[in-house]
């Protein structure tokens, strides 16, 4: 058993050793730094555990700056992210969002094709309530455009648990927040799970 810990271990030093040597020349996160967000995020910023935290990989740098700027002054509610963000200096924050930006994200298997299709008319078209459709902001393949962030291969439990905050939550400072408050009181549970099987699919 202990020999098998250590290879995990092992293999998850070798696969962040070996995703900042493939990164530009850019100041990168110490090892150390990223072995931190690993725990939750993996080693390449796609979730091991995808029923509880999201893929960091492929999402745009400004946008997981801010989150991690939301974070620390507790605009965005989180006791662990807080936590964690408080203790980033800034230019670590830019490190690791240029680290975690320039990681490829990896999809989820499909599991139920008929909600999958069903999400993928809500994601192109918007819902019968008269949300918007989800490409009209975050792009025709969910991979974000400024300054929404990319959906795409995110855990379909997690794209889900957002959607329900943003509904369920009596108000948001932030105007992008607001915005897809807005989007999410429009969307019945049903569409919220569809939407978030699909987009766990999407490469």
């Amino acid at each position: 058993m202990h020999t098998t810990i250590f290879r995990h271990r092992t293999s998850a030093a070798l696969a962040l050793t070996l995703a900042v040597l493939a990164l530009p020349a850019l100041a990168v996160p110490s090892t150390a730094l990223l072995q931190r967000c690993a725990a939750c995020h993996g080693a390449n910023g796609n979730t091991a555990a995808a029923a509880l935290y999201p893929n960091l990989a492929g999402q745009s740098a400004a946008y997981i700056e801010l989150q991690l700027t939301n974070f620390r002054n507790g605009e965005r509610p989180h006791a662990q992210m807080r936590a964690v963000a408080e203790q980033l200096t800034a230019p670590e924050m830019r490190e690791l969002a240029a680290f975690y930006a320039a990681q490829q994200a990896k999809p989820q298997p499909p599991t139920d094709a008929a909600m999958e299709r069903q999400g993928r008319h809500v994601f192109e078209h918007g819902s019968a309530n008269g949300a918007p459709a989800c490409a009209s902001c975050h792009g025709p393949k969910g991979h974000g455009q400024a300054p929404f962030p990319r959906i795409a291969s995110q855990p379909a439990g997690y794209t889900l648990e957002q959607l329900k905050v943003y509904r369920d939550a009596p108000r948001f400072n932030n105007p992008l927040a607001t915005a897809m408050k807005q989007v999410a009181v429009k969307l019945s549970d049903a569409d919220m799970r569809a939407v978030s099987a699909y987009l766990a699919t999407v490469r």
